[in-house]
């Protein structure tokens, strides 16, 4: 969806472009300078919406996004509702852990559902401190853009403290054992699979799944918003 920008007079837009403050590096794009200019100078060249707008509507987004993401996923069979989302053993496991672990993957399930919460408040302490480089033109990008970025720019730090809890959720929903057949598992067909960091991986990008999904039925209108902000901007 394009940016709701109103058709202004060219000499304001030129104003505020030629101001010293609005200087920005030859590289940098139109929404790099708007950002600089800041809210005075988007009013100035006649702009519908400022960055502070756009950017807190991001962020109402993105929280949005990732309270609909709890809500599903933290639900017993959350991760099985999606193939996208639904977890799997490494192919060589398959059959052995009939046999060996036929509770791993259930067991590995609860861990996974049990850790979203937690998960989910990790990304909304990250959310409220996320900076844009480029507000407008987040905006104007793909249907997912907003998404997109906040994922680039924070999924690394969100995996490093998501593993913890992710530890956490196994010991504590009966996946020691799963935890001891994974060992047993390995030995036996000789493919390692490192439990934590799967499941890390795999909720962090379950979570994005669902936060894309959010902001592309904002961005299409087929999600409501009763948010004046979000209406502004999108």
């Amino acid at each position: 969806m394009s940016a709701k920008y109103s058709v202004s007079p060219i000499l304001p837009l030129l104003l505020v472009l030629a101001l010293p403050w609005v200087a920005a590096p030859a590289s940098a794009g139109w929404g790099d300078a708007l950002k600089a200019a800041g809210d005075a100078g988007a009013k100035a060249a006649g702009l519908s919406v400022t960055p502070t707008q756009i950017e807190g509507a991001f962020r109402e987004l993105l929280s949005m996004g990732a309270d609909s993401a709890v809500e599903s996923l933290s639900q017993d069979g959350g991760f099985s509702k999606l193939a996208a989302t639904s977890l799997s053993l490494p192919d060589s496991y398959q059959k052995v852990a009939e046999t060996v672990a036929p509770d791993l993957l259930a067991n590995l399930n609860s861990a996974a559902e049990a850790a979203v919460p937690a998960i989910g408040e990790l990304f909304q302490k990250t959310i409220k401190t996320m900076e844009f480089a480029n507000p407008s033109g987040l905006l104007s990008g793909k249907s997912d853009a907003v998404t997109s970025y906040f994922e680039e720019s924070a999924r690394s730090s969100l995996a490093e403290n998501a593993a913890p809890l992710i530890q956490s959720a196994l010991e504590k929903t009966g996946a020691g054992s799963a935890v001891s057949a994974v060992q047993k598992l390995s030995t036996l067909t000789g493919t390692d699979f490192d439990p934590v960091s799967y499941l890390t991986g795999k909720t962090l990008d379950s979570m994005f799944l669902y936060m894309a999904k959010t902001e592309q039925g904002v961005r299409s209108g087929d999600i409501a918003v009763t948010s004046e902000l979000l209406k502004k901007v999108f």
